[in-house]
C-alpha cells in the first residue's frame, strides 16, 4: 500500500491550496468526482471477474461506497461537466438524432442493452422461480423477476424523457440462453440458470458503470444507477446459491456454460483461492488507485479547511 500521494495528486493538492471559497469547492467536487468515476469502472470490472472471494467482497463494498459518494458530489451542483469524462477512456462519439432528439449514442446503447437484458431475464427468472429444484434458486429467481420490473420501469422512464425507442424483444443470443434454461430441468436447470444469469450480469455491469460515470444525461444517469445497484445485488444473490462456476465470472459475449451440451456436466473450474497473475495485477491497480483517491480527498479537503 502507498504511504504517500503520487506526483500527479500532489500537484492537484498544491493547486487546490491556492484556492478559496466557491472556487475551492467547485474544484474539489470536480476533481474528486472525476477520480471516483474512473475508480468505479475499475472496481466494477474487478467485482464482475475476480475468482477470489475476499477481493470480490472488497470490490463489492467499494462499488457501493463510490455510488453513494458520487451522488453526494453531484447533488452539490458544483461538479463541472469535465468530471463526467474518464481520464483513461474519453468517449469519441457524436450525438445522433433518435425520435427527433439529439441523444448521445452511448446513452441510447445503455437503455437498449438494459431493456434487452430484462426482456430475457425477467421471464426466465419467473419460470425458474417455479421450476427450479433448489429452494434457494427458486427464491433468488423470484426476487430477480420482481426487481427486473423495477429496472424496466426506470429504463422506460429514462427513454421517454430523452426520446429513445426501446426494443420489444431480447437478442437472438439471449433467446438461445432462455431456451436452454426452459428446455432443462432439475439440477441442470438450477445450474444453468445461476450461471447464465451471473455471466450475463457480469458482462453488462462494467458498461453500466462506465455510463454511470460519464453520462451527461440526468435521466440516463438515474437509469444507470438503478441498474448498477440491482445488477450488483443480483450477482451477489446468484453467487449465494453456491452453483456459480468460475467460467461464469468472465466477461464474454457468450457465457461458457451456454456452450456445453444439454445434459452434460459443467467443465471443472479452478479453485476460488487462486487468482491469476493478470487478476492480481488488476487487484493491485484497484487498491493503489483507491488509496490514491482517498489521499487526494483528505489532502484537498484538509487544505481547503485551513484556507477558510
Amino acid at each position: 500500500m502507498p504511504n504517500d500521494v503520487s506526483g500527479e495528486h500532489q500537484s492537484l493538492i498544491d493547486e487546490m491550496a491556492a484556492r478559496s471559497g466557491d472556487n475551492h469547492d467547485r474544484a474539489y467536487a470536480t476533481i474528486v468526482r472525476q477520480a471516483q468515476g474512473g475508480l468505479l469502472v475499475m472496481a466494477v470490472q474487478t467485482r464482475a471477474t475476480t475468482q477470489n472471494t475476499t477481493i470480490r467482497t472488497l470490490a463489492h463494498q467499494t462499488v457501493q461506497t463510490l455510488i453513494r459518494t458520487m451522488t453526494v458530489l453531484e447533488n452539490t451542483g458544483k461538479v463541472d461537466p469535465s468530471a463526467l469524462e474518464l481520464v483513461t477512456a474519453k468517449a469519441q462519439l457524436n450525438a445522433v438524432r433518435v425520435l427527433g432528439q439529439n441523444v448521445d449514442p452511448s446513452d441510447r446503447e445503455l437503455l437498449v442493452l438494459l431493456t434487452q437484458h430484462s426482456l430475457w431475464q425477467k421471464p426466465v427468472s419467473r419460470e425458474s422461480s417455479d421450476r427450479a429444484r433448489d429452494a434457494k434458486v427458486r427464491k433468488v429467481a423470484g426476487q430477480l423477476a420482481a426487481e427486473h420490473t423495477q429496472l424496466t420501469q426506470a429504463v422506460t422512464e429514462a427513454a421517454r424523457q430523452i426520446g429513445v425507442d426501446l426494443p420489444a424483444e431480447p437478442t437472438t443470443e439471449q433467446k438461445s440462453w432462455a431456451n436452454a434454461i426452459s428446455s432443462s430441468s432439475g439440477e441442470e436447470l438450477d445450474t444453468m440458470y445461476a450461471n447464465l444469469s451471473r455471466a450475463a450480469d457480469g458482462s453488462l455491469i462494467t458498461q453500466v458503470a462506465h455510463a454511470r460515470a460519464t453520462t451527461k444525461s440526468v435521466p440516463a444517469r438515474i437509469a444507470a444507477q438503478t441498474a448498477l445497484t440491482l445488477l450488483l445485488k443480483h450477482m451477489l444473490l446468484l453467487e449465494g446459491t453456491g452453483l456459480v462456476k468460475a467460467n461464469s465470472l468472465q466477461m464474454t459475449d457468450v457465457p461458457a456454460i451456454a456452450q456445453s451440451k444439454p445434459g452434460g456436466s459443467p467443465t471443472s473450474q479452478t479453485d476460488d483461492s487462486f487468482p491469476s497473475v493478470g487478476l492480481l495485477t488488476g487487484i493491485a491497480v484497484l487498491v493503489v488507485a483507491g488509496a490514491g483517491t482517498l489521499w487526494l480527498v483528505r489532502a484537498v479537503g484538509h487544505h481547503g479547511e485551513h484556507r477558510r
